[in-house]
């Protein structure tokens, strides 16, 4: 009986110190409901930018690409950084293209949105063209 009150102050203290730490855990994590339609959003997005990815890795337009001074992995970081309206017009535009117009078009329409973006002075990739105020 005396061993048994021994023990019960160092088995309580130990027991209040497992609970605070368990009740700290669990303040820590936190979930939400994630909506059907923000989930079909987020897939659509990344379906998108790995179609244009696609688009913009063949060897053809990578020449293209090259020819005219831009690097292969500025095109990727810009496809990375497109929101999701962006990619899902520029994923139109592709579509709509003609057959044979496609990786000629697809070059137009990368060097015209680099252009944008360097007039909005997002990016410096043609010194020629000077930001917008």
């Amino acid at each position: 009986m005396e061993f048994t009150h021994r023990l019960k102050r160092p088995v309580s203290v130990v027991l209040a110190i497992f609970i605070m730490l368990l009740g700290l855990q669990t303040s820590v994590v936190r979930a939400a409901m994630i909506s059907t339609e923000s989930e079909i959003q987020s897939a659509q997005h990344q379906y998108d930018r790995d179609q244009l990815l696609q688009l913009t890795q063949s060897d053809e337009a990578r020449d293209i690409l090259l020819s005219m001074g831009v690097a292969p992995e500025d095109v990727e970081d810009r496809v990375n950084n497109m929101t999701s309206e962006e990619l899902a017009e520029f994923n139109q535009q592709i579509d709509e293209m003609p057959a044979g117009a496609g990786v000629l078009g697809l070059v137009v329409l990368i060097f015209v949105i680099l252009i944008v973006l360097d007039l909005l002075g997002t990016t410096n990739i043609f010194p020629v063209i000077k930001p917008i105020n």
